[in-house]
């Protein structure tokens, strides 16, 4: 697979590295409340001897998601705790009791439908990167530091889209799958016991197959707090991600201009 020949490549980069001299683990699992948010179209034949007709997009909010919805993920990095190859894993699984109305075909559904969706995603994002530079000054007598890297990151997901009416007699699913590499860049501000970390991945139509194309970014920043005498530290923090694709679903065309965007809260624990 692709995705494993990239994680190895990061993997045997990192063997070089000054912040795998002496690595530690860190394993941060969280709570993330995200939305999915944004449109899709797809498109349809009226019946079997019509040809293929063209929809207007969608919001995501025509079919019920409109909210946001607790799921679960993990980090695993293997460094200095700033630098070095970094392993995330992400469910997203959304369902809602909210229904629609659609205002053009999508698929198998029809115009005037009322309609419902089910969301979930498997990501995994793959990273390694190299701090470049340190400065440190002073603050209230305190250290002030500000570190910087650059690297890569490469993302895996697998997302479906299952739509229905509400009554069960029609429905279409949309899977998006498929592998992007984002050139990255990570920040972070630390005084006393507390640190803001920025990441920053842009991918300008830098896939490795699948549905996923065009211009993709995905940002995240986490405010930390180290706990005194302990390997432990607690954090919050906001993560954007677009996601935007464009592929087939049986006989059908679609494409999707989609966000994942919303807050996060967990734990980073030193191994």
């Amino acid at each position: 697979m692709r995705i494993a020949a990239a994680v190895g490549l990061l993997g045997l980069c990192s063997c070089t590295s000054l912040t795998m001299a002496e690595p530690q683990i860190h394993v941060s699992p969280y709570l993330a409340v995200y939305q999915l948010r944004g449109k899709t179209g797809m498109q349809s034949r009226p019946t079997p001897s019509d040809p293929l007709e063209d929809n207007a997009p969608q919001s995501l909010r025509t079919f019920g998601l409109d909210h946001y919805k607790e799921d679960v993920g993990v980090r695993v990095e293997i460094g200095d705790g700033f630098g070095g190859v970094r392993f995330d894993y992400y469910r997203l699984d959304m369902g809602t009791t909210k229904s629609g109305v659609l205002g053009d075909d999508y698929g198998a559904l029809q115009a005037g439908d009322d309609v419902r969706m089910k969301a979930d995603m498997d990501e995994l994002r793959a990273s390694y990167l190299e701090p470049l530079f340190d400065l440190e000054t002073e603050y209230r007598n305190q250290p002030l530091k500000f570190r910087f890297a650059a690297g890569a990151v490469l993302a895996y997901r697998d997302l479906n889209l299952r739509a229905s009416t509400v009554d069960g007699a029609r429905s279409q699913r949309t899977q998006i799958e498929g592998n992007v590499v984002y050139p990255a860049i990570r920040a972070r501000l630390t005084w006393r016991d507390v640190a803001l970390d920025i990441d920053y991945a842009v991918s300008p139509d830098l896939a490795l197959g699948g549905d996923f194309e065009g211009l993709q970014q995905d940002f995240e920043a986490r405010l930390s707090y180290r706990l005194p005498l302990r390997d432990i530290t607690l954090f919050g923090g906001y993560r954007y991600s677009e996601l935007v694709a464009e592929g087939t679903q049986g006989e059908f065309r679609y494409d999707a201009d989609l966000r994942l965007d919303g807050f996060q809260f967990g734990v980073v624990l030193t191994l």
